[in-house]
């Protein structure tokens, strides 16, 4: 049986859900709330950092050692390029994205949410336990001063990853003129990991748990606009739409 520990809301949760769905694996989700995670993460962990994958007494923890792990334990729809040129291009170009676009725009992302507590709340609680609003109603002034301690979240830094993410979203642009994928001919994980860490922004409707609720503050509401006419928006909307399930819920097996 497999277990994901995840947050909802997190791209590098996304990241680690899209291939899970994508090797056709049955998989049960432990939906945790930032702030109260860390005990339980702790049990299975040195650290508190999510996704972390159960596969039976084995736990794996973050959303490339996931990738890499289940392209090993399945080897049907590999995500990781079997040629070692593509393999070390796509490798890199991973590492890259988690982060100059993950980190930064998780950065961004949150600096700004924390301008409507309300919008934040909804975020962060979506599809968690039964409990989760009213417990958030309470603890949300508390989980705000840890989040802006822990990913410094403050305007200085919001606009220094302002600046790092347009220049990653200018590489990606680049890389994709008159190309279908990031890496080779064909779906890797070079494609997953920039559409679904870019998923808070382009906000596909394919995504399993972004729907019309999310409403952005303002200042990111105009930067999503503004980003909409770009090459990579219009990219990730397109392999989610093509991508993200591509593998139906009944033919899903349970290893």
């Amino acid at each position: 049986m497999i277990s994901l520990y995840q947050f909802t809301a997190s791209q590098f949760c996304e990241k680690a859900r899209w291939a899970i769905d994508h090797k056709g694996l049955i998989y049960h989700t432990d939906n945790l709330l930032p702030g109260t995670h860390s005990r339980q993460a702790l049990k299975v962990s040195s650290t508190t950092q999510l996704p972390i994958l159960r596969h039976g007494l084995q736990f794996i923890q973050g959303s490339g050692n996931i990738i890499t792990y289940l392209d090993e334990q399945y080897q049907t729809r590999l995500l990781t390029p079997v040629d070692m040129n593509l393999r070390k291009e796509a490798l890199e170009l991973e590492l890259r994205l988690d982060k100059d676009l993950g980190l930064h725009l998780r950065r961004f992302f949150y600096t700004h949410m924390l301008q409507d507590p309300r919008q934040l709340r909804r975020l962060i609680t979506h599809y968690g336990p039964w409990y989760s609003n009213n417990l958030y109603r309470i603890i949300l002034p508390v989980i705000k001063n840890k989040l802006v301690k822990e990913m410094r979240l403050n305007a200085l830094e919001a606009e220094r990853s302002r600046l790092i993410i347009n220049t990653t979203l200018q590489l990606l642009d680049k890389k994709l003129e008159n190309k279908e994928y990031l890496v080779g001919d064909s779906f890797s994980r070079a494609d997953l990991t920039a559409a679904a860490l870019l998923s808070p922004i382009c906000q596909p409707i394919e995504h399993p748990y972004y729907d019309e609720r999310l409403q952005l503050p303002k200042d990111l509401a105009e930067f999503q606009k503004k980003q909409q006419g770009r090459p990579f928006f219009q990219w990730v909307q397109k392999i989610y739409q093509q991508h993200r399930w591509e593998v139906k819920p009944s033919d899903r097996y349970n290893p």
